[in-house]
């Protein structure tokens, strides 16, 4: 799942970066734009923010208040981030019906884009993907915590001692 993340997070920003140079090219020096060009790059940014969201959770790099968890003894951590995990996966879990029923709501309507004509519910369908993938990461990050010796951020992230504020950076 990592790797397919990485892939449209990278060929996303670089076909961002791509349509931006090709239409100032074009506006520079052939004197028109390409109409589909902010419109593709709107959906990619918000394909990438979801999914982003699922590859930051499954590499425990989300901002994390760490001030008292930090102090805390091994076994209260511990406690600390099966909850935080679980009761994050849920909430994750919630958002993503919501969003699911908007895409659901968008599409019912008909809405489409205005260049490309694309329907929107497919578009912000990237809303309840992200988010569940991330729903699902920090499900299978609580299950990890149920099982392990150590405390992990993630699924493969194990909580680092030398780690001063324990975020794995």
């Amino acid at each position: 799942m990592t790797f397919v993340e990485e892939f449209i997070l990278s060929g996303g920003i670089l076909v961002i970066a791509a349509l931006t140079i090709a239409n100032v090219f074009c506006r520079t020096f052939f004197g028109f734009s390409l109409a589909f060009a902010e419109e593709v790059s709107q959906f990619l940014i918000v394909l990438i923010t979801f999914v982003g969201l699922s590859y930051g959770a499954s590499q425990g790099r989300h901002i994390r208040m760490t001030a008292i968890y930090d102090e805390l003894p091994r076994g209260p951590k511990r406690a600390l981030t099966i909850f935080i995990s679980f009761f994050t996966s849920a909430l994750l879990g919630y958002l993503t019906w919501f969003a699911f029923g908007y895409s659901q709501t968008v599409g019912t309507l008909g809405t489409v884009s205005p260049v490309l004509q694309l329907p929107l519910g497919l578009v912000y369908l990237s809303a309840p993907l992200g988010l569940g993938l991330a729903a699902l990461q920090y499900l299978l990050a609580g299950i990890k915590n149920l099982s392990a010796d150590e405390i992990y951020l993630a699924y493969d992230v194990p909580l680092r001692k030398e780690d001063p504020v324990g975020d794995g950076i």
